[in-house]
């Protein structure tokens, strides 16, 4: 008997960064491929044999959703990607309407209803996985995409100060593995950890991920091999470098001088600066700049706040250097932000031309929305920032929801990004104004065009959060 549609198509990639392509038609038929792709594929990427089961599981759940929501026999494509420290499947489908509420947070399950039911599927799925991310692909298809992290022992901050601590004169190098290491460790001795990135825990994680050359690092050392200190740094989006440090490992009763010190931090950023130089990055950014880095080399941003249980809040002032002449481009805003922007785009000197977008014109709208949250649980602080997946007609109860859970689980550091070069999430601006949330700054070229950060004010609508 001949076969309704064409077998499976599988295709290879292999060198720096390795995939796994899989063609085929939304029939349940081929949910045995599915499977046996998904695992045996992020398996032979490394991920461990428990993070491999949990992403396959996922992906099925995903496809069987596709199966029962698609017609029979629509062409899909799952992609399998290794990074550095995570393998991702990507479902790319034609463009269509799908109910893709279960993959909020607070998403819950009504059984004696059939139609919530058949999200199930979807519900499970986005707790398997670390990361889930819709988008709209170049290509005007729907990609639906899961990760899942490796998992890293997670070293536990404090300790003592170093008993040989570096001094100076120092020289700059590449750290090996173990100096890596070692600076990681120890970067939690001297510096607050709101100013150190989350992945600091977690040191066989940065490790891999310089070797695979998604980030870079360098560290001070002095003649008799003590390291003094470092700065690592990164592509935040496809025009913007982000940096973090530099992290100087010593007190203020070491034996630098604050001279000394002073000019081993900006050694740390001259040599970052030298090495993105040619790059087509427009600029670099450092969303947590610590105490060592010198600011007069950077523009400000804007500030943000982390509060913390019983204890002042801290500011942060989130940084930009441009590094080549920036060519301009689109900002799209709800007119309630409309000001704001016009005078932190003056001040910053940034060419961008502010189109209007207003979604209370009358135009249909699908009948639900999509958040993900990303968290951030360092030992003194607790973070999450929701970001825009699909907009929908209950969006203004969904980021309800979203508060409430957080109030619940005493999150006091709640923010909420906006790409300004996606004209749909324009949206949600008045509705973050109206649950607390304040502008707090640009972060030029950081998505698809600039992002606008908002900060939930301490105060939330149903009382303190603490």
């Amino acid at each position: 008997m001949q076969n309704r549609y064409p077998p499976p198509k599988l295709i290879l990639k292999t060198r720096l960064n390795p995939e796994a392509k899989l063609n085929l038609n939304t029939d349940p038929a081929f949910l045995p491929t599915v499977q046996s792709f998904i695992e045996k594929t992020v398996l032979a990427f490394g991920l461990e044999a428990k993070g491999a089961l949990a992403l396959t599981l996922a992906g099925e759940e995903i496809f069987n959703y596709l199966c029962d929501n698609l017609n029979l026999g629509a062409e899909i494509k799952i992609n399998c990607r290794k990074g550095s420290c995570y393998s991702a499947v990507d479902f790319i489908l034609p463009l269509k309407n799908l109910a893709l509420q279960a993959f909020n947070l607070t998403a819950t399950i009504d059984v004696d209803n059939e139609e919530s039911l058949n999200e199930m599927g979807l519900l499970i799925a986005s707790r398997m996985v670390d990361h889930m991310q819709i988008s709209h692909n170049e290509n005007g298809n729907l990609q639906l995409s899961l990760r899942k992290d490796k998992e890293y022992p997670k070293i536990t901050a404090g300790g003592h100060p170093l008993r040989t601590p570096a001094a100076a004169p120092f020289s700059i190098v590449t750290p090996d593995t173990e100096e890596l290491k070692f600076f990681v460790t120890a970067s939690h001795l001297y510096t607050p950890s709101a100013f150190l990135p989350h992945d600091f825990y977690y040191p066989g994680k940065i490790v891999d991920m310089v070797n695979a050359g998604e980030l870079h690092a360098a560290i001070i050392r002095d003649a008799a091999g003590a390291i003094g200190g470092g700065i690592v740094w990164r592509w935040y989006s496809a025009k913007m470098i982000e940096c973090c440090g530099p992290f100087i490992l010593a007190d203020q009763t070491a034996a630098l001088t604050p001279e000394q010190r002073r000019t081993a931090a900006r050694d740390l950023l001259e040599y970052c600066l030298n090495k993105i130089a040619r790059s087509p990055a427009v600029g670099l950014i450092s969303l947590t700049p610590g105490p060592d880095l010198p600011q007069n080399h950077f523009e400000a941003l804007g500030t943000v706040f982390e509060y913390h249980n019983n204890a002042p809040a801290t500011e942060i002032k989130a940084l930009f250097r441009l590094l080549q002449e920036d060519p301009g481009t689109i900002a799209w805003a709800h007119p309630e932000i409309e000001d704001f922007l016009r005078d932190e785009y003056r001040r910053l000197t940034l060419p961008r031309e502010i189109r209007l977008s207003d979604s209370s014109t009358g135009e249909s709208q699908t009948d639900f929305s999509v958040l993900t949250v990303d968290t951030d649980s360092n030992q003194s602080r607790k973070k999450v920032t929701l970001q825009p997946l699909w907009a929908g007609a209950d969006l203004e109860k969904n980021i309800a929801d979203h508060i409430a859970l957080f109030n619940r689980e005493k999150i006091a550091n709640i923010y909420c990004t906006i790409d300004l070069g996606q004209s749909w999430q324009a949206a949600f601006t008045p509705i973050l104004h109206k649950k607390g949330f304040q502008p707090r700054l640009i972060l030029p070229y950081g998505g698809q065009g600039d992002l606008l950060i908002f900060q939930k004010t301490a105060a939330a609508e149903t009382g303190p959060v603490l």
